[in-house]
């Protein structure tokens, strides 16, 4: 059975005039309403489906709330292009750079990531490290605080995309990696 998607003409009112925002991916059809109001249907870029379809009880609420679309667009297309310089910008790691994953259900575990290459302004080479204990001995049973053994590597490099954001690396579907601050880090373990 086949599904019938209506195009943006299928909505737009015969008779109405349309209004693009320049600055914006923002598109205003005005008409008059079947009981004699003034009416507005509203859609960005390419959405077949309006954003919004009212009547008015004056041409100035609706000229009001047709500012407020246009505004809410452009605000959506600086934030828009904001993500995307900042996607753009370099990562900001160095080879030597250690990373961190905290991760585990009722238990914390600790895994120590190594920046080994920079592939590009998006990619590192990061290899797993094993980790020392920092412990002072005055720990409470089954926990902990660990630091990374530098340049002791325990498994193969990996290459993995920085997001950029967070400055983090997605190690699999369980740990991100984060940037470590020099610190001992806690962990836990299950009884």
């Amino acid at each position: 059975m086949m599904r019938f998607a209506p195009s943006r003409e299928f909505y737009i009112p015969s008779g109405s005039v349309k209004i693009a925002d320049k600055a914006s991916d923002g598109i205003v059809y005005i008409y008059t309403s079947h009981k004699g109001r003034p009416a507005a249907m509203a859609f960005h870029g390419k959405a077949a489906k309006p954003d919004w379809h009212h009547s008015f009880a004056s041409t100035e609420a609706r000229e009001h709330k047709i500012r407020e679309h246009f505004e809410g667009r452009r605000r959506w297309s600086e934030w828009k292009q904001e993500r995307r310089d900042e996607r753009k910008k370099p990562h900001g790691f160095e080879v030597g750079h250690v990373l961190y994953a905290s991760w585990g259900y009722e238990q914390t575990n600790i895994d120590f990531y190594q920046v080994t290459k920079i592939i590009g302004a998006h990619m590192v080479e990061v290899c797993a490290v094993s980790q020392i204990s920092a412990d002072k001995g005055d720990e409470p049973w089954m926990t902990g605080k660990v630091v990374p053994h530098l340049d002791a590597f325990t498994g193969k490099p990996m290459r993995r995309r920085v997001n950029g954001r967070s400055k983090s690396v997605r190690i699999d579907n369980v740990r991100t990696a984060f940037l470590w601050d020099g610190r001992p880090i806690n962990w836990t373990g299950y009884a």
